[in-house]
This record gives structure tokens, C-alpha cells and sequence, in this order.
């Protein structure tokens, strides 16, 4: 039997393609609340799954693809509403987009699945991307605050690559690349 946390998850999953469907039929204000729900529910599934003993393997790399589709069906969204704003920019997106697949490369490469690391740089971007969503629906847009985001988003996703290169074994759930023991506690091999 799933958790609630994996419902939370599994919405996001379902979500993301009726958020890209939005971004793309012109309706910004459904793709913005359904893309806050999406950021909400990725805020409590976490500790929920821990708070009730739930916490998984298989958790762990729902949450992963849940995160990918998210991400991606908010950055066509964003794009497509925020065009002339982000046009400029464009360099910076494509060191995201370029340090974001680096990630997934190099973990599938390397462990022949995608990260489910769970960065503490992973989870800082993330929430700030979110804030920065809430505040470019509500606000408009912020230039400083894109770079911002995106900025931190590159570093995290090198840290991502750095954990692949630097783990002996898949492990999932690590918090930090400087945090890593030689040690293969955590095993998912």
C-alpha cells in the first residue's frame, strides 16, 4: 500500500503534463496555482514519508522523475509566458539546462539510473525556484532574482555531478557532496 507522501508525489507526476498543457493553451493562471500546488506538494512529501516511517528506496526515485517532469513542464511554462524577459538571459538558461542533463548524464552513466541524491544545494534551488514562481505570478518579473535562481540551480547540479563521481556505490538521500564518508553505509546496490 502507497503513503500519502507517494500520492503528494505521484500528483506531481500527473500534474506536470496538465502544467505543460497550460503553459501551452495561454491559461497563466491555472498553470501558476497547479505549478504552486506542485511546488507545495514536493515541500511536504518528504517529511511526511519520514514522519511516518514511510521513507523509500522507491520514494526516493518517484520523487526524482517528479522533480524532472516538474521542472521541465515549469520551465516551458515560464518560458513561454516570460519570453521577452528571459530572451536576454538565454546564456544563463542554457548553462542550467546544459549543467542539469550533465547531472542526469552522468549518474545514468555511471549507476544507470537518475540522481535521488537529495542535495541540501538541490533542495535550497528548488525552494528558491519556487518562491521565485510564486513571486514572478504575483509580482512580475526580477531579473536579479532569475540569476539568482538559476545561479544557485548550475551550482547545484554540479554538486550533483561531483556526488556521482565522488560515490563508489549509488546512494540516495545524501544531503551534501562534502558530507560524504568513504564509508558505503546506505547501500542501494
Amino acid at each position: 500500500m502507497r503513503s500519502v507522501a507517494d500520492l503528494f508525489t505521484f500528483y506531481r507526476i500527473a500534474a506536470a503534463p496538465v502544467i505543460a498543457a497550460m503553459a501551452l493553451a495561454g491559461q497563466r493562471d491555472a498553470f501558476f496555482i497547479l505549478l504552486i500546488v506542485s511546488y507545495f506538494t514536493d515541500l511536504v512529501d518528504g517529511p511526511i514519508a519520514r514522519w511516518l516511517g514511510k521513507a523509500s528506496r522507491s520514494g526516493a526515485r518517484l520523487d526524482t522523475i517528479a522533480d524532472a517532469s516538474t521542472t521541465l513542464a515549469a520551465l516551458l511554462g515560464v518560458f513561454l509566458f516570460e519570453r521577452r524577459f528571459l530572451e536576454p538571459d538565454a546564456a544563463w538558461l542554457y548553462a542550467f539546462f546544459a549543467s542539469y542533463a550533465a547531472a542526469a548524464a552522468a549518474c545514468l552513466l555511471r549507476f544507470r539510473r537518475l540522481p535521488a541524491y537529495h542535495l541540501f544545494s538541490a533542495k535550497a534551488a528548488a525552494f528558491l525556484a519556487a518562491v521565485f514562481v510564486i513571486w514572478l505570478y504575483l509580482f512580475g518579473f526580477s531579473r536579479p532574482f532569475l540569476l539568482t535562481v538559476v545561479s544557485l540551480g548550475v551550482l547545484a547540479n554540479l554538486e550533483s555531478v561531483l556526488t556521482t563521481i565522488r560515490l563508489s556505490r549509488f546512494r540516495s538521500d545524501l544531503g551534501s557532496v562534502v558530507l560524504l564518508r568513504d564509508e558505503d553505509g546506505d547501500d542501494e546496490s
